[in-house]
């Protein structure tokens, strides 16, 4: 995914972000390739920002790094793209699909990846 892609699905408005009904059971049943997630009330902000991460977690891992810096991805975001990706980076860290670790305050924060997001199929 690129950056112009992150671009569009953080502007797309809030009233558009359609909620999924059913949040049952966590939301997750084993698949035949990974975990899939099932209608759990993830919005599709939500689930396009963990497609987005799972991407750029695996083209670290081919060079060797376990980790991403916040302010890499959000370089050159508007400060409404910059909020909400921070938001949805806290859902993902609520539903413990990512790390985050800030060692200073108003520090970079820096993120990186759990089993669950990087098998599971947004």
């Amino acid at each position: 995914l690129s950056t112009c892609l992150l671009s569009g699905f953080l502007n797309v408005g809030d009233d558009e972000i359609i909620e999924d009904e059913d949040d049952a059971a966590d939301g997750f049943a084993p698949g035949a390739e990974g975990t899939h997630l099932e209608n759990s009330g993830w919005s599709s902000r939500t689930r396009a920002v963990a497609k987005y991460l799972q991407t750029l977690f695996d083209k670290e891992d081919l060079h060797g790094r376990q980790n991403l810096h916040l302010d890499n991805i959000l370089a050159g975001k508007t400060r409404k793209e910059a909020s909400r990706m921070f938001f949805e980076t806290l859902v993902l860290k609520s539903r413990d699909y990512v790390h985050v670790e800030q060692p200073k305050p108003f520090g970079n924060i820096i993120l990186q990846p759990r089993t669950k997001l990087m098998k599971t199929d947004f």
